[in-house]
């Protein structure tokens, strides 16, 4: 093959492969994939109402989409992130995620209302429904000021008010996982599993929309080596965060399903619910299929250079600048990127 053919086929490959469509079909699967769940959930649960289950599945998303955000805010972006000097970078990405937790916000207290009158309804005025209501009240003003906050990136990382939110929102996915198993059985054993898928859930969707929504607008902004450091560096937390949330899904998935339908594979073949367990196992093992195809493809980073720092060849760890760059003028913008 010519060198000329070699380079239209690489074209053709960029274009078709484009390195943010995975994460970007990752987050539509996970979508998909909850929805159907929460679908299963709430008919197991007697109440076959699209509507209902279409509200519920918002009420988890925008949990998810809070609370993954935060982990993020305050676990996978940290001040030293800074000595890179990609501060700006940082500052657009906690406006951009303040922003999209606003929405969050809003859905939240909508479709808690609609959550919580499902379990009034089934639950009566129980400790479980009573936990509910606490945490979720006391959630939404203070992470709605936790938004509002206009301080340095170095205030806002792990202030009292955005670690108290992101307690206060681990103790509503906590609180709601315990008044649904609480619908059907009080289990403590399927408490426990429905907290951590909820858990997994949430770190999933919620760093794969900081991805899609937050770093990657914002590192395309700044196409700095400095920005891809940092960038690097915060994906990198996330990526172990992944190697746990994938199996934690698919196992704690798996026992939900063998808990409400049994082990017989007939009910699950012969029956719609049974059907759409299928789906969403098939979904998450789709998800994993993702994560082991990103780093090859690039897919998963929010600026050129983000999935391997080793390829951009830093010589010493501190050093902001590659150790051959290519540019005779030392300067730190990555090639490539306009």
């Amino acid at each position: 093959m010519s060198e000329s053919e070699t380079r239209t086929a690489a074209s053709a490959a960029d274009a078709l492969f484009d390195r943010y469509t995975l994460p970007k079909v990752a987050l539509a699967v996970i979508l998909t994939a909850s929805l159907v769940g929460t679908w299963v959930t709430t008919t197991l649960n007697g109440h076959a109402s699209a509507a209902l289950a279409a509200t519920k599945w918002a009420y988890f998303v925008a949990l998810g989409v809070l609370t993954g955000g935060l982990v993020w805010k305050h676990a996978f972006v940290r001040p030293a992130d800074l000595d890179t000097g990609s501060a700006d970078y940082c500052a657009e990405m906690y406006a951009r995620f303040d922003r999209i937790a606003t929405g969050a916000l809003a859905v939240l207290a909508v479709g808690g209302a609609v959550v919580l009158a499902g379990f009034r309804a089934s639950l009566g005025p129980t400790p479980a429904v009573y936990a509910f209501v606490a945490s979720l009240v006391a959630l939404l003003p203070l992470a709605a000021v936790a938004t509002r906050h206009d301080g340095s990136v170095e205030a806002q990382f792990r202030s009292p008010t955005g670690l108290a939110s992101l307690a206060l929102a681990l103790a509503v996915v906590v609180a709601t996982a315990g008044a649904e198993v609480a619908v059907r059985s009080g289990d403590p054993v399927a408490v426990g599993v429905r907290v951590m898928h909820l858990l997994a859930f949430a770190a999933w969707i919620g760093g794969a929309v900081w991805n899609i929504f937050v770093a990657v607008p914002a590192g395309k902004r700044r196409p700095t080596l400095a920005v891809v450091r940092a960038a690097g560096e915060q994906l990198e937390r996330f990526r172990w965060t992944v190697r746990l949330v994938i199996p934690t899904l698919l196992l704690t998935g798996l026992y939900q399903a063998v808990d409400a339908l049994g082990t017989t594979v007939g009910t699950y073949l012969g029956s719609v619910v049974g059907l759409a367990v299928l789906a969403k196992v098939a979904a998450i093992g789709l998800l994993f299929v993702i994560f082991l195809l990103c780093p090859m493809w690039r897919a998963c980073s929010p600026v050129e250079g983000v999935c391997d720092l080793d390829d951009l060849g830093w010589s010493d760890p501190k050093t902001e600048r590659p150790a051959d760059s290519g540019r005779p003028d030392g300067s730190s913008e990555v090639p490539g990127d306009d």
